[in-house]
């Protein structure tokens, strides 16, 4: 699987976050500038990420890693 730089930094950046609040999904302005929405649609279209409701973030749509992005990160 062949991810841009773009797509490397957001799912690391989401690994990192998820990590740090426990599996619970971040909200996108913490997770960098230049990420945004193609960069996260994408992801989830290749199964690396999914998107859900960050309790930390009372309800706001965040985003987390998949156990496949995890296994993909690793191989990077």
């Amino acid at each position: 699987m062949q991810l841009s730089a773009r797509q490397i930094k957001a799912l690391k950046n989401i690994i990192f976050e998820s990590d740090f609040l426990q599996g619970d999904f971040q909200v996108p302005g913490k997770l960098g500038s230049g990420i945004g929405a193609v960069t996260f649609d994408s992801l989830i279209n290749l199964g690396l990420i999914e998107r859900g409701e960050s309790r930390r973030h009372h309800g706001a749509t965040g985003f987390r890693p998949t156990d496949l992005g995890r296994a993909a990160a690793r191989q990077l």
